[in-house]
């Protein structure tokens, strides 16, 4: 798994080329906590690159979120591909996370 990372002033985003599943989640947590540890509480995860989720995978995004949120800021998820969002829609995760087509209008929600 390749994870990317970015800085958009106040906004971290990671990109992740590969599913996320229990296979590949230690690699996301790690770099999630890298961002949470200097600071960065507004993430946004870049998912068009993401073939698919397992429950580690969606476990480690609800738990980012949660410290996001502790820290009064938040997760956001862009480039879903349809199966993708299909999968949190029928988990009902789809109402914890604000989505977003791009990652250009992700980043401006921020603002």
């Amino acid at each position: 798994m390749s994870i990317k990372v970015a800085e958009y002033e106040d906004v971290t985003v990671l990109t992740v080329n590969d599913e996320l599943t229990m296979d590949t989640v230690g690699p996301f947590n790690e770099r999630a906590a890298d961002c949470l540890d200097g600071g960065c509480f507004n993430i946004v995860v870049d998912c068009s690159s993401i073939a698919g989720f397992d429950s580690a995978g969606l476990e480690a995004l609800l738990l980012l979120q949660d410290k996001c949120e502790d820290q009064f800021g938040a997760v956001k998820l862009c480039g879903l591909d349809q199966t993708c969002a299909k999968i949190l829609e029928i988990t009902r995760l789809a109402r914890r996370f604000e989505m977003f087509e791009d990652l250009e209008s992700t980043v401006r929600s921020f603002r």
